[in-house]
């Protein structure tokens, strides 16, 4: 018999049998349209529903990835159906996700993939989504959303107890995840002095070592950007291609680069290697490759060489001093600096779990603990919290916002020029209503790091709330020419500076683009749609706001810090006037 591996996504309907009790016709009838709706989805996704007995739909998808994105649709699309629907008559669906070994016979799968995909579906909470930790560890950071452990479940007929995770709406940071298999937009031309650092390959035995790797690069990428004749791309576009097959010259044109910058670490202990080479992204030719021996605590020098080295070949002749000015404060500890590194790890999959993003605290905490002089961990420690508080908002008591900013005090008093420690006292400060001293702080983080397309769309934002869409829009252009992978953020942001251009087919363009929506993205699409007269999808747009935030318009307005009220005014004019 063929055998292959599979995903197996398997839904039901919960109290199905009481509903058929009650009125057979009537739950069959509603059991039909949810039907074409759920396999209009799983179409869409490229899945094949291979069994279908009553309820229960079980189908088969090539990834895991595209099953869950499909899941997760089904089920806002459920919600948004059950919206002013008597409760007996709501149609509720569970979905269970498991990957594994299948047995083909004709057009049927057979096994304990599938088996467990069902017995999945049942331990899922009403309107939620059960998968195999098979699944979670293959797409966690591939898609916007959350999970919650579910344990080891002991399912009925399955011999081993099964470690399963609920799928949950997205909490913590996404900012390092990359959710986008290829760029959105198309870069026109690669300017010269246009460079991509490539994420450096581990090359230790142990794996746990990616940490390092990773720090490393993005400190390059951070020193290399602040050289006004390089356009140096996001790390986190450039840090996609990690697991891609692609040529230098495909590179090179979907990031609109001419340099490539490749690299690998090789740490053992105190002592590491590094080899770097600079590529031609046209030519796929070496222009300069080198290695680097060193112990650990001459890393940043052999970072200042490396970019002195890259920014004269590619540019021309740099002064040693100007190089000098561009790194930044040096770290005197680096068992400190190591331990901020390990922390970073778990903070960019701080939206993945609760547990991560503690550990990520907790890292930070013991960086501050073996040296009270460590910026960067003030810094993290700040923006962690801030994450942590998401997933638990009891646990650091109401004044958590108060020593986020203590923390990112402090990292300033230690080093003013950290670029993380202004973007975080930015965005603190315009929670609080401090305009002047955002527009500051957010301002300096983007002429420290002028490479990081977060913190640029973290601009942009704050323009919008200052009244000044049209330089916020020319700042979210220039965030996707150096990310054209184009994050769901840059795309809310884009689409807020057109709303209040009045431009408002361009806002819905936008938002119509944004894959998984938040709060902010739904609440500016309802009223978008309400200017453009569109009543009938304003108003289920805003139904959906209100089921996915739990928000009711005037909550939802105490979170948009506008400086002129009369942007607050306008819009809760037209968020009120729409009938829902």
């Amino acid at each position: 018999m063929e055998r292959k591996l599979s995903t197996i996504f398997a839904s039901d309907v919960v109290g199905f049998s009481k509903m058929m009790g009650n009125n057979e016709e009537k739950t069959l009838e509603i059991l039909g349209d949810r039907r074409e709706v759920i396999d209009s989805a799983i179409a869409e996704y490229q899945g094949i529903i291979f069994g279908s007995a009553g309820d229960s739909v079980i189908a088969e998808f090539g990834s895991p990835v595209k099953a869950t994105e499909c899941a997760v649709q089904i089920q806002d699309k459920m919600k948004s159906l059950n919206e002013d629907v008597p409760e007996d008559q709501q149609m509720i669906f569970r979905v269970g996700i498991n990957i594994g070994d299948v047995m083909v016979s004709q057009d049927n799968l057979f096994g304990d993939a599938v088996n467990i995909a069902a017995r999945l579906e049942s331990a899922a909470q009403p309107a939620g989504i059960c998968v195999s930790k098979t699944v979670f560890e293959m797409i966690n950071q591939k898609m916007r959303v959350s999970f919650e452990d579910a344990g080891a479940l002991e399912l009925k007929n399955i011999v081993e107890p099964i470690q399963a995770y609920f799928v949950i709406q997205s909490k913590g940071a996404g900012r390092f995840n990359q959710y986008e298999e290829k760029p959105q937009i198309k870069v026109e031309k690669a300017e010269q002095g246009s460079l991509a650092v490539m994420l450096f390959k581990n090359l230790s035995k142990d794996e746990e070592q990616e940490y390092f790797c990773e720090g490393f690069s993005e400190d390059l990428i951070n020193v290399l950007s602040k050289y006004s004749k390089l356009l140096v791309v996001s790390g986190n576009a450039s840090f996609s291609y990690r697991d891609k097959t692609k040529s230098p010259r495909e590179i090179g044109k979907e990031l609109g680069v001419r340099y490539i910058l490749e690299g690998s670490v090789r740490k053992l202990g105190q002592k590491v290697r590094v080899g770097a080479k600079l590529l031609s992204a046209e030519r796929e030719n070496t222009i300069w490759s080198n290695n680097f021996d060193f112990k650990i605590d001459e890393m940043f020098d052999v970072q200042d060489e490396l970019v002195e080295t890259i920014v004269s070949t590619i540019v021309g002749h740099v002064d040693k001093e100007e190089v000098k000015q561009l790194a930044r404060l040096k770290p005197e500890n680096h068992t400190a600096y190591d331990l901020v590194l390990q922390g970073l790890e778990y903070h960019r999959k701080s939206n993945v779990t609760a547990e991560n993003a503690k550990k990520a605290v907790e890292f930070f905490d013991k960086a501050i603990e073996v040296d009270p002089d460590c910026a960067r961990a003030h810094a993290w420690r700040a923006c962690s919290l801030s994450n942590y508080v998401g997933w638990r908002p009891d646990e650091y008591g109401e004044d958590w916002m108060d020593q986020c900013a203590d923390s990112v005090i402090r990292s300033l008093e230690i080093d003013p020029n950290d670029h993380e420690a202004h973007r975080i006292m930015g965005a603190i400060s315009l929670a609080r209503s401090d305009f002047e001293l955002a527009l500051h702080h957010q301002e300096r983080a983007m002429e420290l790091c002028p490479s990081d397309a977060y913190i640029m769309g973290k601009n942009a934002a704050l323009l919008v709330y200052l009244g000044e869409p049209e330089k916020a829009l020319e700042l979210v252009q220039h965030a996707m020419r150096i990310n054209p992978f184009c994050p769901d953020d840059l795309f809310v942001d884009e689409g807020m500076c057109y709303f209040w251009l009045e431009k408002y087919s361009d806002a819905k363009n936008c938002f119509k683009k944004i894959k998984t929506q938040s709060r902010e993205s739904l609440f500016y699409f309802a009223a978008t749609f309400a200017k453009l007269g569109d009543e009938q999808n304003s108003a289920e747009t805003l139904r959906q706001a209100f089921k996915l935030t739990e928000l009711s318009v005037e909550d939802f307005l105490v979170t948009q810090h506008y400086q002129n009220p009369e942007f607050l005014q306008q819009l809760r004019k037209i968020l009120e006037s729409i009938s829902v």
